[in-house]
């Protein structure tokens, strides 16, 4: 075995290692919050209820998470999934960092450099995204009320449309013929209200295929 593959897998190791315990300590916080609560003020949901919850909430979120990773892996990386799953806004701030960091530093997907750069591009989105949020912290108080002001509230209501439309215009673009079937799949999702436990896993093994079939009938070269 050679220095570079010694190298790698030390490297991958590493990053499972470091990876699991980070979730894991995450979910542990996580849990101490209603426990917390639970024995300091005695607040405790039934039964019933609870467990109705979490099976209602995980019947759509398993499938969900699942087509996520699998989708999410190939641009990420096991690094970027780590860091993805611990900090959250995946699609609308780690996935944009790390394709467009790839880009610049002209590396490839689902290769060990562009999985380090995308790794490292998501680790500098969590360190300003927890500036900007401390920022936002500290301005609340000051700003409190703005987004209620008759004349702004409008644009309030459009920064999550903006936000994935931005998004969705720069992978467009980059490959148009390729976001055909993906884009007409969400058109049809977004006009029979399919439940997105049922639309994101569908879509994305349907989107994969057709890729696979584009690439194969030559219609796509791959890079």
């Amino acid at each position: 075995m050679n220095s570079e593959n010694t190298l790698a897998d030390l490297y991958d190791r590493s990053v499972h290692r470091i990876g699991r315990i980070t979730i894991l300590i995450c979910i542990i916080m996580a849990l101490c919050v209603p426990i917390m609560v639970w024995m300091i003020f005695g607040i405790l949901p039934p039964s019933g209820p609870l467990f109705n919850g979490i099976i209602t909430v995980s019947s759509f979120m398993i499938p969900l998470s699942i087509a996520e990773i699998l989708a999410f892996y190939p641009i990420l990386g096991a690094g970027g999934i780590y860091i993805g799953y611990t900090t959250g806004n995946i699609s609308n701030l780690k996935l944009p960092s790390a394709a467009i960091a790839m880009e610049a530093a002209e590396v490839k997907p689902s290769t060990k450099e562009g999985e380090i750069i995308s790794t490292i591009a998501m680790a500098g989105s969590v360190i300003v995204c927890e500036l900007i949020l401390v920022l936002g912290v500290i301005m609340l108080v000051p700003l409190k009320g703005l987004e209620q002001n008759a004349f702004l509230k409008p644009a309030f209501e459009q920064i999550l449309p903006a936000l994935f439309g931005s998004l969705g215009a720069y992978f467009i673009l980059k490959n148009y013929k390729l976001a055909i079937i993906p884009f007409t799949l969400g058109l049809l999702v977004a006009f029979f209200k399919v439940q997105t436990a049922v639309a994101v896993p569908v879509t994305v093994l349907i989107s994969v295929l057709a890729a696979k079939w584009l690439y194969k009938r030559g219609k796509l070269k791959a890079d």
